[in-house]
């Protein structure tokens, strides 16, 4: 009996000592850092909020991102992401595109989701000027119903230039780049 009441009592001050680890303990301090990444070659993130030191980071980027970040100690956070390219997405229909204008900034990756619904051979050509004097980008040109993806880099120089189909030159638009 006194061995049954040995182990009984064993018992008990285990499970009470497992019980008192399982509460609940202060969390450690928790740090926001809100960020806002534009286009450069190189960007820093740095703490602006918060007691808890935060190593800055660096991350090249070629878009923009923005958004807040919460960080607490001893959590390592994945890299952000980051939007790649201006994506626009034109489609070919009844011998006409849907868009007949498209803004994009300077310098910018440009992502073309072009969708030809047409039996017929249709392209998304760039050019400098209507009178075609100097390409931009020209598209393969494809029959549909079909879709491909075209990407290339906006120019340098913000101004008005121009698309079209290369097959049918009354499908046309402006091309803005702010």
């Amino acid at each position: 009996m006194k061995t049954r009441t040995v182990i009984l009592l064993f018992c008990i001050s285990l499970m009470a000592v497992l019980v008192a680890g399982c509460t609940s303990q202060p969390s450690p301090p928790v740090t926001t850092i809100t960020t806002t990444i534009v286009p450069t070659a190189e960007t820093t993130i740095t703490q602006d909020t918060g007691t808890t030191p935060v190593t800055p980071t660096t991350v090249a980027t070629t878009g923009t991102l923005t958004g807040t970040t919460t960080i607490s100690p001893g959590v390592t956070i994945p890299s952000p992401t980051v939007d790649n390219g201006q994506r626009v997405r034109i489609r070919a229909r009844n011998v006409a595109f849907d868009v007949t204008r498209i803004t994009v900034p300077a310098s910018s990756q440009v992502i073309i989701e072009f969708e030809n619904e047409d039996a017929l051979p249709h392209n998304v050509a760039f050019y400098t000027t209507s009178s075609l004097a100097a390409t931009i980008y020209k598209g393969a040109i494809i029959t549909g119903p079909r879709e491909i993806t075209y990407t290339f880099t906006a120019p340098a120089i913000p101004g008005t230039y121009y698309f079209r189909c290369d097959v049918h030159p009354d499908m046309e638009g402006q091309f803005v780049v702010t």
